[in-house]
């Protein structure tokens, strides 16, 4: 689990939210939105993912990843830096030049979402959940949904999350180390597509 853990949370969903912002990037204001008590994240409709505590983050891990984005019929790219280290998960996006785009930060109590346009309709929590629905491994993953019917599904290089027999969340994985290769991210009940590609992972 520890090589799992440490290997584990890599920027995964940028979804709606990274959409917003790139699609709305002109109107850039300096936007912090600040969430205290934060426990669960609700990943699909009636579906719910509890977060991990501040102790269970114990690993110093750093990644840097190319994401696309598929939306509504529009397509982004963007470069995401994400920075795990005891107790606390940060993920920022950058456009190519340099720029941050957005940052999201989790503690195990708060998560602190930082963008450069209004906040308002975008979830920075939809971010944080679709990397841990990514990266964590099935076992961990399935422990902590809530919801009806549940059920996460991982063969042959796939991992498909599913309620009442119908797929919500699909994933696909190039090799069994999803920091290889590309890893494929489909929200079925949301509407978007992600397909990640990691340039650099260190440990410190």
């Amino acid at each position: 689990m520890a090589e799992v853990a440490r290997r584990m949370m890599a920027t995964k969903a940028f979804l709606l939210v990274t959409i917003l912002l790139c699609a709305f990037i002109s109107h850039g204001c300096g936007v912090v939105d600040v969430r205290q008590d934060v426990e669960r994240i609700e990943i699909a409709s009636a579906v719910f993912l509890t977060l991990p505590r501040a102790e269970d983050l114990t690993e110093s891990f750093n990644a840097t990843q190319v994401i696309d984005v598929v939306y509504d019929e529009r397509s982004y790219s963007f470069q995401v830096q994400f920075e795990l280290r005891p107790g606390r998960i940060t993920i920022a996006a950058v456009n190519l030049w340099g720029g941050t785009l957005f940052s999201v930060t989790y503690d195990g109590i708060a998560l602190r979402a930082q963008s450069l346009i209004d906040t308002e309709g975008v979830n920075a929590e939809y971010l944080l959940a679709d990397v841990l629905l990514t990266f964590w491994d099935s076992e961990w993953v399935s422990a902590r949904l809530q919801g009806a019917v549940l059920k996460v599904s991982q063969i042959d290089g796939s991992r498909t999350i599913s309620r009442r027999g119908e797929p919500v969340i699909e994933i696909s994985y190039e090799t069994t180390d999803p920091w290889v290769g590309r890893t494929r991210f489909t929200h079925v009940e949301r509407g978007y597509f992600l397909d990640i590609r990691t340039v650099e992972i260190s440990s410190s």
